[in-house]
C-alpha cells in the first residue's frame, strides 16, 4: 500500500509540475502572438492617417459644415478645425470662394474629416 501512495503522491507532483510550467510559459508570451488583440489598434491607427488636399475652394455649407473644393472634393469640418488665413476662423472661409486652400483632413468611413485648412495667399 505504501508503494502505492509513493506513486500516487509521484504522479500528482509530476502533474503539478507540468501545469505550473505550462502556465508560466502561456503568461510570457510575447503579445506578437495574439494577432487578434493588436488588429483594432492597427486598425485605428490606419484610420487615422492624415492626408492633404489642395485645391480653389468652390463653396462653403455652414449649415452642413462642409466645404467644397472645385474638383468636386466634399470635407466636413468641426469646431475643432483650426483655419489659418481667413478672419473668423471657418465661419470666416464663406467669404474666400476662389482662393487656394490647402486642407489636412482624416478619413473616417466614407467622410473626409478636415482637422486643418489653410488658406494661401489671394489670387492674383
Amino acid at each position: 500500500m505504501r508503494k502505492m501512495s509513493r506513486g500516487t503522491v509521484a504522479m500528482l507532483g509530476s502533474f503539478v509540475f507540468a501545469v505550473a510550467f505550462s502556465l508560466s510559459a502561456y503568461a510570457q508570451a510575447p503579445a506578437s502572438q495574439a494577432p487578434a488583440a493588436q488588429a483594432p489598434a492597427a486598425a485605428a491607427a490606419q484610420a487615422q492617417k492624415p492626408e492633404t488636399a489642395t485645391g480653389e475652394l468652390k463653396s462653403v455649407d455652414a449649415q452642413k459644415m462642409t466645404l467644397t473644393l472645385e474638383n468636386g472634393q466634399t470635407f466636413q469640418y468641426t469646431s475643432s478645425t483650426k483655419v489659418t488665413g481667413a478672419q473668423g476662423g471657418v465661419a470666416g472661409l464663406a467669404t474666400m470662394s476662389g482662393r487656394e486652400v490647402t486642407i489636412d483632413y482624416e478619413t473616417k468611413g466614407a467622410d473626409r474629416i478636415a482637422t486643418m485648412i489653410t488658406i494661401t495667399a489671394e489670387k492674383k
